[in-house]
């Protein structure tokens, strides 16, 4: 390919400007203005080019992926080549040219058939002198006027060039990149070079946490490893997963710290009329969140109970909601607190609650607002704006509770049974206190250990054994269809989809047999996985397999999409997760 490549430039340079008396000889040799000559000749090239072969493939669909592939290598090839141009343009001090020598190169690059003909040249340098006011206050402020950037864009350019390209330092000495690791899949291709730069750009961000650490540098280098890994096996989702799991662990306390920031502010307000509507806004935490996301899906899904037109117009035709009577019934006493969520170490405020479940209750704030728990600054009227907001946003909440009530025999006595199944992956050990790492929700939301406990008894956070006695995991071929327990068994396990790359949630996929049950498949735990629809028919055509290894199940995934054949989970629910190769 080296050798390809030179034999390919030395032949347009023969026909741009020929200075080079054989072929054969190096294109290393040609001046660097020809060489400019022929990088501008290469961009209305390669347009050209592009537009040939779209309109001459026809309907060959092998012709227009390889387009696509290459148009792809292109653009990851001139995303690597913003950043090394601004690094030049840096190191070279541009933004002290005088305006005569500007102005002629604007008026080049206007016109570059001239110069590509060889009917212009280049204007000389010439700088200010260090005691006269310049154009540009630096190398930022250049490259937002003449590239047409905005300030940010720019800065951000050149941070990349200093985190993952060697440059040179202000006494001309070489330094190297911050990252080698990100600067390496940055050069070769191998990652698409803007989201290489936008990860170190995260990375840095992580940097206090990782000062934090024992080992500093040992940490950094496994991480910056991990996600340079990452940039090349998995999709953007995929590598933004594990920088936010990294994050969480580098500072254990920062998750539960911005929970606690955003309760102050949940709540529904109507917030005007538009021409297109009357505008309410809702803000919420994670079980809202949750809550909102599983309703909003179950509505849309055609397969379920509430997507479907039928049972839609069945309940429109209900005269009330089941349990929504005029005067709602509530439990005479709260819900029971499990022995595990009271342990003598656990904090009093992460204990779970059990009035959190009791629908319809008036909060502990008075109605007449003296007892209305006012935030800092905050005016009695702003106080009692906020809690009605709040008011209104469980009331709403407790709406949907109701719609999504499947229970077959309802009891007026008792409050309705939890809705929200967020099943949070969590240790046991965070669960009870011991440790303090974040759980990961159905919707691949981060949650806090102390949020997780705190919401416990109402919104089914199961602790991670969850077979019992009254709930058996493996029921041989005495069932066609996976029970209850076993699915929620396989959301906790799997997350979500197992295909790697794919999102979708748990709440959205199917529980497969991996040897179908009419093949002598067992309806068991460990011949199951989670797999979306568009997934699950993927994989009944062939185009993957499925390997359990000690009860988990792995992707083996054609060859095309992942030519060294190594067994993987999906990145996006297990960013940490390793992969293993094939023997």
């Amino acid at each position: 390919m080296a050798a390809l490549t030179t034999a390919g430039l030395a032949e347009l340079q023969q026909v741009l400007a020929p200075s080079i008396e054989t072929p054969d000889e190096s294109i290393s040799e040609v001046p660097v203005d020809d060489k400019l000559r022929l990088l501008a000749l290469l961009n209305p090239v390669l347009k050209r080019l592009v537009d040939d072969i779209a309109a001459e493939l026809g309907s060959s669909a092998v012709r227009s992926l390889l387009l696509a592939m290459l148009a792809e290598d292109l653009s990851r090839t001139t995303g690597r080549a913003q950043i090394v141009a601004a690094g030049k343009v840096d190191d070279t001090n541009a933004h002290t040219m005088t305006q005569e020598p500007l102005s002629e190169l604007i008026e080049l690059h206007n016109h570059l058939e001239n110069f590509i003909g060889g009917a212009s040249t280049l204007p000389t340098d010439h700088y200010h002198s260090p005691s006269t006011k310049m154009l540009f206050r630096d190398s930022h402020d250049l490259l937002k006027d003449r590239l047409h950037l905005s300030y940010t864009a720019a800065k951000k350019r050149l941070l990349t060039r200093d985190l993952l390209l060697p440059h040179a330092g202000f006494n001309g000495a070489l330094i190297s990149p911050r990252y080698k690791e990100l600067g390496r899949v940055f050069n070769d291709g191998t990652a698409d070079p803007l989201e290489a730069a936008g990860t170190a750009r995260r990375l840095l961000a992580l940097q206090p946490g990782i000062d934090a650490q024992q080992d500093p540098d040992s940490t950094a280098e496994r991480i910056e490893k991990q996600v340079a890994d990452s940039l090349t096996s998995r999709n953007q989702s995929g590598t933004g997963q594990l920088l936010k799991l990294i994050s969480s662990q580098l500072d254990d306390t920062a998750l539960e710290r911005s929970e606690k920031q955003m309760e102050d502010h949940f709540g529904l307000e109507f917030k005007g009329k538009r021409p297109h509507g009357f505008i309410w806004e809702l803000c919420t935490g994670t079980s809202g969140h949750e809550l909102l996301t599983t309703f909003s899906d179950e509505l849309s899904n055609p397969r379920s109970k509430s997507g479907s037109t039928s049972e839609a117009q069945e309940a429109l035709e209900q005269p009330a909601l089941p349990g929504m009577d005029s005067s709602p019934q509530l439990s005479p006493e709260p819900n029971i607190i499990p022995a595990w969520a009271v342990s003598p170490d656990m904090p009093m405020d992460e204990r779970p609650r059990a009035e959190f479940s009791d629908l319809g209750q008036v909060p502990p704030a008075d109605i007449q607002g003296t007892q209305i728990p006012m935030l800092p600054g905050e005016t009695l009227a702003a106080a009692r704006s906020r809690s009605k907001a709040r008011n209104l946003l469980q009331a709403f909440f407790d709406a949907i509770r109701c719609t999504m009530n499947r229970d077959p025999d309802p009891t007026g006595n008792l409050p309705m049974k939890p809705n929200i199944d967020l099943v949070v992956t969590i240790s046991w050990d965070s669960l009870i206190g011991k440790l303090n790492d974040p759980g990961i929700s159905n919707h691949g939301h981060l949650v806090s250990a102390g949020y997780a406990r705190r919401l416990a008894c109402v919104a089914n956070v199961l602790p991670a054994v969850l077979g019992t006695e009254s709930q058996p995991l493996d029921l041989g071929r005495t069932q066609r269809f996976f029970s209850r327990a076993q699915r929620r068994a396989m959301a906790l396990r799997d997350r979500g989809c197992i295909n790697p790359g794919c999102t979708m949630a748990a709440h959205r996929c199917e529980a497969n047999h991996i040897q179908p049950w009419y093949l002598g498949g067992k309806t068991d735990l460990s011949n199951g996985a989670l797999l979306c629809p568009i997934c699950h028919a993927s994989f009944h055509a062939g185009h993957f397999k499925i390997v359990v290894l000690k009860s988990i199940p792995y992707v083996l995934q054609d060859k095309v999409l992942d030519p060294e054949q190594r067994l993987r989970r999906n990145w996006f629910f297990h960013p940490q997760s390793d992969s293993i190769h094939v023997s």
